[in-house]
């Protein structure tokens, strides 16, 4: 069974951004792409995009990681009417690699994080991408943004992609792009509010 935890930010409790997301935006089998619910006051950016508005020493207050050169709920059934290789959309990150979100299945893309982490929206798995690589281990590609509120930070995120044709379980593409965005989740919770 998984539990919502409070995260603690700036020495404050926040309860999770409860009213960041609307019960039922996503199903379990659908697009995964809904932003609803999302406050109009809210930006979920990665750490990259952070720095580059509101600077070093906001970040640094903030707790936000600066840049760094990349170089150095029960699972459902997928819907068998969309195929996990489907490419739901598609980011580039800053150093021109293509991520694509596919359906996926219980072991990754949009089904895995939506399932898994409650990670349904294309913004916040997206976002993190908006960025260069926070951590390289050969082909897999980690990114980590934050959500913020009038520049506070909230909580922090992370998405996951395979740079190769090749994911979890042996699963390959049919297209010769990459598998893509793995999943997605919010750091210091079991599942995204």
């Amino acid at each position: 069974m998984h539990m919502i935890r409070k995260a603690v930010v700036g020495g404050a409790a926040v309860a999770c951004l409860t009213a960041l997301f609307l019960p039922g935006t996503a199903s379990a089998t659908g697009d995964h792409s809904s932003d609803a619910g999302i406050p109009a006051d809210t930006q979920i950016l990665s750490n990259d995009e952070y720095v580059a508005q509101f600077g070093v020493q906001r970040a640094l207050a903030e707790g936000v990681p600066l840049p760094t050169d990349a170089a150095g709920a029960p699972v459902s059934p997928p819907d068998p009417s969309i195929p996990s290789y489907r490419v739901n959309w598609s980011a580039l990150d800053w150093d021109g690699y293509d991520i694509p979100t596919r359906q996926g299945n219980n072991d990754f893309g949009a089904h895995h994080a939506a399932t898994k982490h409650n990670m349904r929206s294309k913004k916040a798995i997206n976002a993190p991408y908006n960025g260069k690589a926070d951590r390289v281990r050969g082909t897999r590609a980690e990114y980590d943004g934050v959500v913020t509120s009038g520049g506070s930070v909230k909580m922090t995120i992370t998405s996951i992609a395979e740079r190769g044709e090749k994911g979890p379980g042996g699963v390959t593409t049919p297209d010769g792009r990459p598998i893509g965005t793995v999943t997605g989740f919010c750091r210091g919770q079991t599942l995204w509010p």
